[in-house]
């Protein structure tokens, strides 16, 4: 029986010597296909999804969650045949050094749940909590699997000593492609807000860019990503869904970032004024005016293979090659995954009538009182860039040569660097 391994290796020039396993998505025996995701774990800067390299069962799994794992480690293995197993992880590859227990004596004293020089094995969220409240996770004990310390453990230890985190502080755990841990945050967080089709992985290659101090917030679109099974049928709806997300995560005030759809709702949530909005960076925002490329909206729809999909985001960027390798393949299985087909088509034809905006928020960006940033690809075949002429004279506008409609894709270190002064502008 043939095996595949399932391993990170240290990628991006980040240097990194261990991984800390977060969460297994199918367990020993469980049929996975080439592109599933099998296992996420955390870096030194952000959760990694890995996913399986080829079609088969999930054989053994050599690390269990709230493990750490050498860099280049296997964690576990792919079988091309089904495999019998009792569930449980194997142990270490071959290769691959694991501490082994040592047998306790009867009358032994009570041993510390870690060495001194050991890393504590924790969740990234109760990481993230810790850290805000300067706690020393080594003085802790864990009570998740394996002494894995939890949310709940630190908000034992905080309220032990009678403090709370932070005001403002949230405690939910963030989207899986922002970069992990933040050691400095600021009072009002950064707000990505996707286009019509994608999720909040387009803003993947922007995220780390933005600098350490800066606190990244990815929301999905209603009927995209994680809300695929909740669309929406109008600008509105949308901004009150994003307004009671955030509403949920505790957020008062927020740097607002919108692309696309998300400029448009951007700019619907200024107004519905619940948020404390800081400042605004659209690209190539929806919204100010009528025209749209509706081959292109339906098109991404209704894609029913890789192949058509790839067509149609080839459209969205200035030159085919900005798309990255395999950025078709991701993009069509992650829609699979979500199963949002029938709900991207119900809201281009509601949002996007006759091949037009149904909305005009012109007036909205020209009410706008806070640093406003506007960024457009010259060579954008989705929506004119020409509609940038419509923006108020306090905006800064930007129109970018060689780029089409995603900026963020096709010039991500740039994207970042107007996000971050729009947001230092804010003061």
């Amino acid at each position: 029986m043939a095996t595949h391994p399932i391993s990170i290796d240290s990628a991006g020039g980040e240097y990194m010597e261990a991984v800390l396993v977060i969460a297994w998505a199918a367990k020993p025996g469980d049929p996975v296909k080439a592109g599933d995701l099998v296992v996420t774990v955390e870096t030194a800067k952000a959760a990694t999804e890995i996913e399986a390299s080829s079609d088969g069962w999930l054989a053994e799994v050599f690390f269990a969650e709230g493990q750490e794992a050498p860099v280049g480690a296997v964690l576990g293995t792919i079988a091309d045949e089904r495999p019998v197993t009792g569930g449980e992880p194997a142990p270490a590859a071959a290769g691959t050094e694991m501490p082994v227990p040592q047998k306790e004596s009867p009358d032994a004293a009570a041993v510390p749940a870690r060495a001194a020089c050991e890393r504590p094995i924790a969740s990234p969220l109760a990481r993230r909590m810790a850290a805000a409240a300067g706690l020393d996770l080594s003085t802790l004990t864990g009570s998740g699997p394996n002494g894995r310390i939890k949310k709940r453990d630190v908000n034992a230890a905080l309220a032990a000593r009678g403090t709370a985190l932070p005001q403002g502080r949230r405690e939910e755990t963030p989207p899986a492609f922002l970069p992990s841990p933040l050691p400095v945050r600021q009072a009002a967080p950064v707000v990505l807000i996707h286009g019509f089709g994608a999720d909040r992985s387009i803003w993947r290659q922007v995220i780390p860019l933005l600098g350490p101090a800066v606190e990244a917030i990815g929301l999905d679109l209603p009927g995209h990503g994680a809300e695929a099974a909740r669309p929406a049928s109008s600008i509105e709806d949308i901004a009150f869904s994003l307004c009671d997300r955030l509403a949920g995560l505790q957020v008062t005030g927020a740097h607002l970032v919108g692309h696309s759809l998300g400029g448009a709702a951007a700019l619907a949530l200024s107004r519905l004024g619940r948020l404390s909005v800081r400042s605004v960076t659209l690209f190539a925002p929806g919204g100010l005016g009528p025209e749209i490329n509706a081959g292109f909206v339906n098109g991404l729809a209704r894609a029913t293979t890789a192949q058509s999909l790839e067509r149609w985001l080839s459209v969205m960027v200035g030159s085919a090659a900005a798309l990255p390798g395999g950025y078709a393949q991701a993009a069509f299985r992650q829609m699979e995954r979500n199963g949002n087909r029938e709900a991207l088509v119900a809201m281009a034809e509601s949002l996007f009538p006759d091949g037009a905006q149904a909305f005009d928020l012109a007036a909205d960006l020209a009410g706008l009182t806070v640093p406003t940033r506007i960024v457009w690809g010259r060579l954008d075949r989705v929506i004119p860039p020409a509609h940038a002429a419509r923006a108020p004279g306090f905006a800064a506008v930007h129109l970018l040569d060689g780029i089409g409609h995603v900026p963020q894709l096709e010039a991500p270190a740039l994207a970042a660097r107007l996000i971050g002064e729009t947001v230092r502008s804010a003061g």
